[in-house]
């Protein structure tokens, strides 16, 4: 018995030191551009903001190893065409997200992850009401500072975020029957912002 005890121990003392994390971020996101016959057609940027939850596997001294999953609620932005706004037509995205992320928490803690995202994008204007679903990994790299404290954890930090994959359409495939096609060549291509919250 006291054989088989001590390696249940070895791998319950990480675990037991579970904890909940939730934070939100504020900041820009920018989105990616279709050129042709000397046009370019791009949503303009936009700051956005979203929540996060974190649950941690393990919390081992500096290192931490936890699962996520995020929310964005719909924003929408305005579509220019050589840098001038097209009047009455907006692009629209939100998404859901789950993942993991690593923290190493030094008083500058750093934190690298990925995640999948699930992105709603659409475009709504005169006549025009179009959407799809976009599915595709994002990568997550933050800096910041943790502060510690005895019970509530706060943290606050810069973090970035970019698609690992994205999609780049021909001319004819960009103006074809299909909308998703041309959706999908403006979606986001990377989020800069702060991100905050607590540890708990």
């Amino acid at each position: 018995m006291k054989k088989t005890l001590l390696p249940l121990l070895l791998v319950a003392a990480p675990l037991s030191a579970q904890s909940f994390e939730a934070g939100l971020f504020i900041g820009q996101q920018s989105y990616k551009s279709f050129s042709d016959a000397g046009l370019t057609a791009e949503p303009a940027k936009k700051t956005v903001a979203g929540v996060r939850f974190g649950y941690s596997l393990v919390d081992l001294g500096p290192a931490l190893l936890q699962v996520t999953a995020g929310y964005q609620p719909e924003s929408k932005t305005g579509i220019e065409v050589n840098g001038t706004a097209v009047p009455g037509f907006d692009f629209t995205q939100k998404h859901w997200s789950v993942g993991a992320m690593f923290n190493f928490k030094a008083f500058v803690a750093i934190g690298a992850g990925v995640e999948y995202r699930s992105e709603s994008l659409g475009v709504k204007g005169p006549l025009t009401d179009i959407s799809t679903t976009y599915g595709r990994p994002w990568a997550r790299a933050n800096v910041g500072f943790a502060f510690p404290t005895p019970i509530v954890k706060p943290f606050i930090g810069l973090e970035v975020a970019l698609p690992l994959t994205s999609t780049s359409p021909s001319t004819a495939e960009y103006f074809g029957p299909d909308d998703a096609v041309s959706l999908k060549a403006h979606a986001p291509k990377m989020q800069i912002g702060v991100y905050g919250g607590i540890r708990f």
